[in-house]
């Protein structure tokens, strides 16, 4: 059994049904993240940009996740929390100290040390970003941006104090369609790594504590203070969001190494 940490978003419904198939939720921990579509007042050509961004956002999520917020049902409790609510001592109130119950998060803030030292056998963080090289927040936007789509990926590693740096268990990269943009890479990416999760816990059942491999360097570490809207412009301006087909079309695509203990 797992408790299980996620956003509210679509994806990360569509991450924790599927692996409902598979293994009994705990608890699975719904924290409230940002409104889906975010940006204000159309005011300038770079908040009409950033309105365009995460309402194709929605559009991608809504075709590959469906509008579908109805929960497995082999989940026995369903916890909602905001982002205070994390690490406040307030969720640590409802979570029961277990010897053999796995920790998974995806797409939440940061979990702090009182909440991890509830679980005993395995925590894990499902990132969605490669790592090392797209640590931290964004990093589904920025591999596109600075023209490397192929690094459009997830990793699946231990927690640990270091954000995204933990031991790597699993990691998976996006194949490239010519005819996708920013967020259906991001969508396949959510999926393909999905279906890959299913077969790794129906193989190993997360019954014995994984180790993972090291990273080999800190990468970097990409903050929301990095984020500047002016990005867009040159993947919806100059690039009309077809950095794939771009990319494909001018070079030979190498993909990034991974690692996995499970292959």
């Amino acid at each position: 059994m797992i408790t299980l940490i996620t956003g509210n978003h679509p994806r990360h419904i569509f991450f924790g049904n599927q692996i409902s198939k598979i293994i009994k939720i705990e608890n699975w921990v719904l924290e409230k993240r940002e409104n889906f579509v975010t940006g204000g007042k159309k005011k300038n050509n770079l908040s009409v940009l950033e309105n365009l961004h995460f309402k194709k956002r929605e559009k991608a999520e809504l075709k590959f996740f469906g509008n579908k917020k109805k929960i497995s049902n082999n989940v026995e409790n369903i916890i909602e929390i905001n982002k205070e609510e994390l690490n406040n001592g307030s969720l640590k109130k409802k979570l029961k100290k277990r010897k053999n119950i796995n920790l998974m998060s995806y797409g939440c803030h940061k979990i702090e040390k009182n909440l991890l030292d509830l679980f005993e056998l395995n925590k894990i963080n499902i990132h969605g970003g490669l790592s090392p090289w797209y640590r931290g927040v964004i990093t589904h936007f920025w591999p596109s941006y600075l023209l490397e789509p192929e690094y459009t990926g997830m990793t699946m590693h231990n927690l640990s104090n270091d954000i995204d740096g933990g031991d790597v268990l699993h990691q998976y990269t996006v194949k490239l369609n010519e005819r996708d943009g920013i967020h259906e890479n991001a969508c396949r990416c959510v999926k393909g790594f999905s279906n890959q999760l299913i077969k790794i816990i129906n193989k190993t059942h997360l019954k014995k504590e994984l180790r993972g491999i090291r990273q080999n360097t800190h990468g970097r570490i990409w903050t929301s203070r990095m984020w500047n809207p002016m990005a867009l412009d040159v993947v919806y301006k100059f690039y009309k969001d077809r950095i794939n087909s771009f990319c494909l079309k001018t070079r030979k695509i190498k993909k990034p190494k991974l690692d996995s203990i499970f292959l």
